[in-house]
C-alpha cells in the first residue's frame, strides 16, 4: 500500500522539524519554546545539539531554513527600485537581519534603478567584516550593474555606520567613479527593522 500523502501545510512547526530531522521528537526538543526564528539563526553544530540528532540531519535542517530565507529573499527582491536608503534597507532585510555575523553585499542596478542581482562580497564576524574595494567593484562589473548599492549588517543593533564603515564607502565610491559604476549608497541593516545610509549620517529610522 502506498503512504498517503501528507499535507505538509497544515503541520505544526515541530512535526515538520520531525519530519526534516528524521527523528520523532526531534522537533519537540529544537524548539521548546515555540520560537522558529531564533532556531533558523542557529548553526549546523549548535541545531544538533539542540536536537539531540546527527550533524547530517541538522545541517538538511539548515539548509532547509537557508532556502527559506533565500526565497523569501527572492520574491521581495522582484522588480523592485532601489532609489532610497529605505528601499535598500527593505531589499536587504531578509537576507541580513537574521545574521549572528556581519556580511556585506551589493546590489547591481539598471538604468531605472531596479536590482538586477545582489551578490555577497564578504563574511566576517560578530563585529566586522573585511572587504577590498577590488572584489565590490568586481562584482558590480560582472553583474552587468550601470550603478549599485551596498548593504551590511550590524548584529548587535545599532545602525550607527562605524568610522571604519564611513572609509570604506569613502574608497570604494571613489573607485567605482573612477570606473563610471557609480555607489549610489551603503545602508545598515539591523535585526530590528532600523536602518542608516552612511551617505546620509543622521538618517537613521
Amino acid at each position: 500500500m502506498k503512504p498517503a500523502p501528507v499535507d505538509v501545510p497544515a503541520m505544526p512547526d515541530a512535526a515538520l522539524l520531525d519530519l526534516l530531522l528524521g527523528r520523532a521528537d526531534a522537533g519537540r526538543r529544537a524548539l521548546p519554546a515555540e520560537d522558529l526564528p531564533a532556531l533558523a539563526r542557529l548553526s549546523p553544530v549548535a541545531l544538533a545539539e539542540r536536537a539531540e540528532v546527527a550533524l547530517q540531519a541538522a545541517t538538511r535542517l539548515a539548509a532547509a531554513f537557508e532556502l527559506g530565507r533565500r526565497l523569501h529573499a527572492a520574491r521581495s527582491r522582484r522588480s523592485q527600485r532601489l532609489r532610497r536608503p529605505r528601499d535598500v534597507a527593505r531589499f536587504f532585510h531578509a537576507t541580513l537581519a537574521p545574521l549572528v555575523h556581519e556580511e556585506v553585499w551589493i546590489a547591481a542596478l539598471d538604468v531605472h534603478d531596479r536590482a538586477r542581482g545582489a551578490r555577497m562580497i564578504s563574511r566576517g564576524g560578530l563585529l566586522s567584516a573585511s572587504v577590498r574595494p577590488a572584489d565590490v567593484l568586481r562584482a558590480a562589473l560582472e553583474l552587468g550593474a550601470v550603478t549599485f548599492v551596498m548593504a551590511h549588517n550590524h548584529p548587535g543593533g545599532d545602525p550607527a555606520p562605524s568610522a571604519d564603515d564611513v572609509l570604506l564607502t569613502q574608497e570604494i565610491e571613489h573607485a567605482a567613479h573612477l570606473i563610471d559604476v557609480p555607489l549610489r549608497d551603503h545602508v545598515i541593516v539591523t535585526p530590528s527593522g532600523r536602518f542608516s545610509s552612511v551617505f546620509r549620517a543622521g538618517s537613521s529610522l
